[in-house]
This record gives structure tokens, C-alpha cells and sequence, in this order.
């Protein structure tokens, strides 16, 4: 998984989240992703509001301003704090929710109403997601969790316990 914090990687993750969200490519593209892709528009403020965390105090509460801009405008709730690599695909982004401490590696699909995060309020451990992992709709991942490469989480699963990589978890709790 790859940092967002300079700026060449910003704009790499960025091609990456735009043909992830969008299949599109170039300016044009991304204009046109912007107003049509609820999905990429919350991940490139995500990107924005990660980046601009690394500016002192003025960034610090521009990031925040970013964050609360992307909750209302595209419904996800994305942290600043959390770490996602290039490629993140939102088809449906309305009620994503990504905790602070969530780690997310590349090129993996959140559909919508998916929750990672952590699993009590006094306990500050959070999901990892591996490589090429789909999460579907409704479905929930909390606490000390991993999810290996190329797994595959189920529509309204409750996930907590770690998923092998290449397996699928349905059911509540996940199996």
C-alpha cells in the first residue's frame, strides 16, 4: 500500500482512483468523473484532506473542512486519518464509512452502506484490508480485523474475525 503524502504519489493514486471509479482517463475524464462518480469525487477529497494534513495547523483545519465538505456532499465518511492506497473503487458511495485507523491496499471495491471500523468505543484497533478485496453492500468490518488479498466480503456480513486471503465471508457473524 502506498502513503498519499507527496505530492507525485498524490497524483498517481489519483490516475488510479479515476480509472477505478470512472474507466475514464486525462482532464476531460476527470471532470467529468467529478460530477458524475459520487464514488471518485469522495475518494479525491479524501486524497486532498490526507495530503493536507501534512501543512502545519492551517492544514490541518483545512482537512478537516475538506472531510466534513465530503460527508455532505457525496455521503461517505471517509477519515483523514485512515490510509488507502491507489485504485479505491466506490461504486455506490453513499454510507461508506472509513474509520481514522482503517488500513486499505490497493485497487479494492467498497459498495454501499460498508462499515470499517473499530469495534468498541474504548478500543482503537481497526480493520486492514488487503489487495484486490470487495466488500458488498451493508456490510460490516470492526475491530483487530485482516482481510487477506482477493477476498470477498458478502452483502450485510458482520465481519470479525480475520478472512483468508482469497475466501468469502457471508453471514452475521461472517463465516
Amino acid at each position: 500500500m502506498q502513503e498519499t503524502d507527496t505530492a507525485g504519489r498524490v497524483a498517481s493514486n489519483w490516475r488510479s482512483d479515476l480509472k477505478a471509479n470512472s474507466r475514464r482517463r486525462g482532464a476531460i475524464g476527470a471532470i467529468i468523473a467529478w460530477w458524475l462518480s459520487p464514488g471518485f469525487k469522495a475518494v479525491t477529497i479524501y486524497r486532498l484532506s490526507r495530503a493536507a494534513r501534512d501543512y502545519g495547523p492551517v492544514g490541518k483545519l483545512a482537512s478537516q473542512l475538506l472531510w466534513r465538505w465530503c460527508v455532505a456532499s457525496t455521503g461517505c465518511y471517509i477519515s483523514p486519518l485512515a490510509r488507502i492506497g491507489p485504485g479505491l473503487s466506490l461504486p455506490h458511495a453513499v454510507g461508506v464509512v472509513v474509520g481514522e485507523g482503517v488500513e486499505i491496499a490497493d485497487h479494492v471495491t467498497l459498495y454501499q452502506h460498508v462499515t470499517l471500523g473499530r469495534a468498541r468505543e474504548d478500543d482503537a484497533v481497526y480493520p486492514v484490508v488487503g489487495q484486490g478485496v470487495i466488500i458488498y453492500a451493508g456490510a460490516v468490518v470492526v475491530g483487530d480485523v485482516t482481510l487477506g488479498a482477493g477476498s470477498v466480503v458478502g452483502a450485510n456480513a458482520v465481519v470479525i474475525r480475520d478472512v483468508a486471503a482469497g475466501a468469502t465471508a457471508v453471514g452475521l457473524p461472517a463465516k
